[in-house]
């Protein structure tokens, strides 16, 4: 059985580009992902690591820590115990798809107050509105 799952992100990292014993393009990174409850008082992140091959790795390998990723993929789980003997959980994703995406505003804020819409090109001369489509053919 297989989880399939999609995330957006922001890498915690820059990631690293390898190549496989067979020749294949392999990037890995870890991604931060927003997972905290509605109600919660405090922010929760839940650390993802991804691996791509291929496409998705050479699209993941132009990326820089920080950046915003919505990646689409096959989910594990791993268990480990580390040195303070408290059993932990690891999340890690085999990339599907990726997009790499950016913001014109990296806090994430509107407009400030009193700031308007940008102002838009007006039509070119001569060009209006297409005409509505009324189609009387139609036989109902």
């Amino acid at each position: 059985m297989s989880l399939i799952a999609s995330l957006y992100g922001r890498l915690g990292g820059d990631p690293v580009a390898r190549t496989t014993k067979s020749g294949k393009d392999m990037t890995t990174v870890q991604v931060a992902v927003d997972v905290t409850p509605r109600d919660a008082a405090a922010p929760e992140t839940l650390w993802v690591g991804l691996l791509a091959f291929g496409v998705a790795a050479q699209t993941l390998q132009r990326a820089q820590k920080g950046q915003m990723v919505a990646a689409l993929g096959r989910m594990t789980r791993g268990i480990y115990t580390p040195v303070d003997g408290e059993p932990r959980e690891s999340w890690a994703m085999l990339c599907d798809s990726l997009v790499v995406t950016t913001s014109a505003r990296p806090t994430g804020g509107g407009r400030a107050k009193g700031q308007s819409e940008p102002a838009r090109d007006p039509a070119p001369p001569g060009e209006s509105e297409p005409a509505p489509f009324y189609d009387d053919d139609i036989p109902f």
